[in-house]
């Protein structure tokens, strides 16, 4: 009897971790599509995301996305036309620049949120809280273990970066 893995017939975790991404993707899809909200790409949705609530320093939102500094401040031209975001002088040092939510910026990370809890609440509903917030807290532990070495990697970089000046 040739021997067979326990795992045979269970989907990729890069697929079992994009159904529920997807499904959270279409919910806020519809919501910000029938209040008037643009269709953005991936790449505008990334930047606002990375800015969160708080204003941040180009120069860390370049970081945080990893995407070119040129690309980067091309995305946030179209998203300042849209009022989704707005760059100000850092009042601490006049040269850096820094971004944060413009007024339609705030509306959307409002409904993101909303639409966010809404999915969440309805998967704990199918799943049970219980499970719900076991799910939860290994996703969190993931995350800090996923994101703490890229953290590290972005500091060294800066401080290469700082000693070859």
């Amino acid at each position: 009897m040739p021997k067979t893995s326990p795992r045979t017939n269970d989907r990729e975790l890069r697929v079992l971790l994009h159904v529920p991404q997807h499904d959270l993707q279409a919910q806020v899809a519809v919501r910000l599509e029938r209040i008037g909200f643009p269709a953005l790409r991936q790449a505008q949705i990334q930047i606002l995301t990375a800015i969160g609530s708080d204003s941040v320093r180009l120069s860390d939102l370049v970081t945080s996305v990893s995407l070119p500094k040129q690309t980067v401040s091309d995305l946030l031209d179209d998203l300042e036309t849209m009022r989704m975001v707005e760059r100000f002088p850092d009042p601490d040092h006049g040269v850096i620049k820094r971004v944060r939510l413009g007024p339609k910026g705030k509306v959307w990370a409002s409904e993101v949120k909303r639409v966010s809890n809404e999915t969440e609440a309805r998967w704990a509903n199918r799943l049970g809280s219980k499970k719900m917030k076991s799910l939860r807290a290994l996703l969190e532990e993931l995350a800090s273990t996923v994101e703490r070495p890229r953290v590290a990697e972005a500091k060294n970089g800066h401080a290469k970066r700082a000693r070859r000046r």
